[in-house]
């Protein structure tokens, strides 16, 4: 016989079931894609609750090895999961995957995924790996592929003109790209962007001669040694008629490259006038020459320049911007309606203040990450400003992480002259361009 007491003593049995839909949710939401592909086939009400995840959340889904690694997934559980997955799923990104996982789906029609990327595994020894037959595979599979990048693969580039549909082909550290197989891909596919910028040393300048044969290209993304070797291809690449960004990643070739943009042998009034807009990010030895080869652009509405402190973290290791190569810059650059000069030290407030004075089209003026020489910078501005009646709107001034304090948005002076100057503190994350040496040039048509 029971008393009452043993029965309000005795341990109460809890269970995940016992909470409620929302809470179980937000557990489920913690784990990988795999785990919540596990967790929902332990229980009907469990599959219910995944299946609410995923039909929100899981459009674009990484791929990791480790997911699989630590569970007994056996070949029919991943094909299991991957079929699951499908009708949520549009884009699927596969890091260092075995690749012998991919070639278990062979005989799957996965039209709904029309975004796919391969991103292999260089450091690891004796895998197998990605290569030609795989990219014949793809083709199959997903049928209506619109974008795909593969990194560190084995291929030739002999199947891919094959993937009619794709609009964006991205190719890093692939070791055995064939140059002869460039002319059918960019003859076949219509392309709106092409990237081989990383690691594909075997490719030169010879084999891309034939973009010009991709006149649908709207962006391209290549290296300087694609540019500055026996032939020069950049008169072929400014005569795109859809070329809306050219990026070219320069180690040791960023005057050259620059050179042969801002000033085309053969057309420079035209290409003048079609670049609207530069971006550099990185560390010059020379910014007089810089300079000078940028002043070639005329036409420019959007300057954008993003140095890198040689000192990690502290800032000390800025590069210092002279005050008169930015106010002979500032004469020729008349059209500017968007200056960045992030991650610099300024000589004194004077040389980038003669932007304001000069550009009367400038709307936006950056100097995020900055040393400008605190406060006195504002005042100048503000004083520059005062002066210019015919400014219909106020100037935006970004001191995102400078030497300006951020609260001087609030200072009365700054608060009374909101009709002139507009101020942007906000606090940003880390720059998420961190390679060296990039140039964009933006392109209007």
């Amino acid at each position: 016989m029971t008393s009452t007491t043993d029965r309000d003593t005795a341990p109460t049995v809890t269970s995940l079931l016992q909470l409620n839909d929302d809470v179980l949710a937000l557990i489920i939401r913690q784990l990988n894609v795999f785990q919540q592909y596990e967790i929902g086939r332990l229980n009907r009400r469990l599959e219910s609750v995944v299946q609410t995840i995923w039909r929100t959340r899981v459009r674009s889904v990484v791929l990791q090895d480790e997911m699989f690694r630590r569970s007994t997934a056996t070949n029919a559980r991943f094909l299991a999961f991957i079929l699951a997955l499908v009708p949520h799923m549009q884009r699927m990104c596969c890091q260092e995957l075995d690749v012998r996982k991919l070639r278990l789906l062979s005989s799957q029609n996965l039209d709904r995924i029309t975004h796919l990327e391969w991103l292999g595994d260089s450091n690891r020894r004796g895998r197998v790996r990605f290569v030609d037959e795989d990219v014949r595979l793809i083709g199959r599979v997903f049928p209506k592929l619109r974008r795909l990048k593969l990194r560190n693969c084995q291929i030739t580039g002999k199947y891919l003109c094959d993937l009619e549909q794709l609009s964006e082909l991205c190719l890093d550290d692939c070791q055995f790209l064939e140059s002869h197989h460039f002319r059918d891909l960019f003859r076949q596919l219509r392309l709106r962007k092409f990237d081989i910028m990383e690691d594909c040393d075997e490719v030169n300048c010879c084999d891309l001669v034939d973009l010009h044969l991709c006149p649908t290209l709207e962006h391209i993304k290549i290296a300087d040694y694609h540019l500055c070797m026996e032939s020069d291809i950049t008169q072929q690449l400014l005569r795109l008629p859809r070329l809306q960004k050219l990026s070219i990643y320069s180690k040791n070739f960023v005057f050259d490259v620059l050179a042969r943009i801002a000033r085309p042998a053969n057309s420079p009034a035209r290409a003048a006038t079609l670049i609207e807009g530069f971006r550099f990010s990185g560390v010059l030895h020379d910014y007089g020459r810089f300079f000078q080869e940028l002043a070639n652009l005329r036409q420019l509405k959007r300057l954008e320049l993003h140095g890198q402190s040689d000192d990690e973290g502290d800032g000390q290791g800025l590069q210092v911007l002279g005050d008169q190569i930015l106010s002979q810059l500032s004469n020729q650059l008349t059209s500017l309606t968007e200056l960045r000069l992030c991650g610099y030290q300024l000589e004194s407030p004077s040389g980038v203040l003669e932007f304001v004075t000069k550009c009367r089209q400038l709307k936006i003026l950056d100097v995020t990450r900055s040393r400008c020489h605190g406060e006195l910078f504002v005042w100048r501005c503000l004083g520059i400003l005062s002066k210019q009646r015919w400014r219909a709107e106020p100037l935006e001034l970004w001191i995102r992480q400078s030497d300006i304090k951020s609260d001087i948005v609030h200072s009365p002076r700054c608060l009374d002259s909101v009709r002139l100057l507009r101020i942007d503190a906000k606090q940003i994350g880390p720059s998420l361009d961190c390679k060296s040496g990039v140039l964009k040039f933006i392109f209007v048509r």
